[in-house]
């Protein structure tokens, strides 16, 4: 496992939140990165963030885990990187 996503893991269970959703959280997190060819999120945005959800949209039909996977991404820009997603489509 990547010491990255350790990292997140171990904030997620300092603030005490599940470990279904902890492995949610984590599952889109590690989609986000291979889905942008393995590049780490400190260096994304919200361009990439945008592809990412619009292909569970409209390529994968998955519109009803979008909500899980948008709040995954929220997460990760707004508590573990510090730079706030601010999605237009949403």
């Amino acid at each position: 496992k990547s010491p990255f996503l350790t990292m997140i893991a171990e904030q997620m269970y300092l603030k005490r939140y599940a470990k279904s959703t902890i492995k949610a959280y984590l599952y889109w997190i590690a989609s986000f990165i291979r889905f942008n060819s393995m590049r780490h999120p400190t260096t994304m945005g919200d361009n990439e963030a945008e592809l990412i959800l619009n292909h569970l949209v409209n390529q994968k039909k998955w519109l009803l885990t979008l909500k899980q996977a948008l709040n995954a991404l929220s997460l990760l820009f707004k508590e573990v990187i510090p730079k706030p997603l601010l999605l237009g489509i949403f």
